[in-house]
């Protein structure tokens, strides 16, 4: 569930990104998203990237499903990379994500189960005034809290795989 969490967070798929690209062996139904992007220039940017980096390396393969094996394991590779980066910037400053963990704890009534992945300084609209405070993601939840002259905010979403 962590891992599918951390891919749902960093994934840009999780956002509506109307520009994509898709693997696909012809003849097959199935296809994978293996890059996306909110505009034309980051998908361009990511083709760009695959035309300079895989394609030279797709030459080799005689079989299709070896290279669909061979792009899924690169992007899960860069997938994982990024994770690792992200989680290394957390254990770069622990004492930080340790605050923001009792914090959540604190302001929301969660299972001990529920694992924070992640969090964010954010605003969250509301009203005519914008509340600033952080957005935690957890493997199974997505809850926002903020303290604003006094008046306490706390809204919160549960998923289910």
């Amino acid at each position: 569930l962590l891992v599918g969490a951390l891919d749902t967070v960093l994934d840009s798929n999780a956002r509506v990104t109307p520009f994509r690209i898709l693997l696909q062996v012809p003849g097959s139904q199935v296809s994978w998203v293996i890059a996306s992007g909110a505009t034309i220039q980051e998908v361009n940017k990511h083709w760009d990237w695959l035309i300079h980096n895989l394609l030279h390396s797709l030459s080799v393969f005689e079989n299709k499903e070896d290279a669909v094996s061979f792009v899924k394991g690169k992007v899960k590779g860069l997938i994982a990379e990024e994770v690792r980066g992200r989680q290394a910037a957390q254990e770069e400053d622990p004492g930080k994500f340790r605050d923001a963990l009792l914090k959540f704890e604190l302001h929301f009534s969660l299972p001990s189960s529920e694992k924070l992945v992640t969090y964010y300084s954010c605003c969250c609209w509301k009203g005519r005034v914008p509340r600033q405070g952080f957005l935690y993601l957890s493997v199974n939840h997505m809850a926002f809290y903020s303290f604003l002259l006094g008046k306490e905010g706390m809204h919160g979403q549960g998923w289910e795989y």
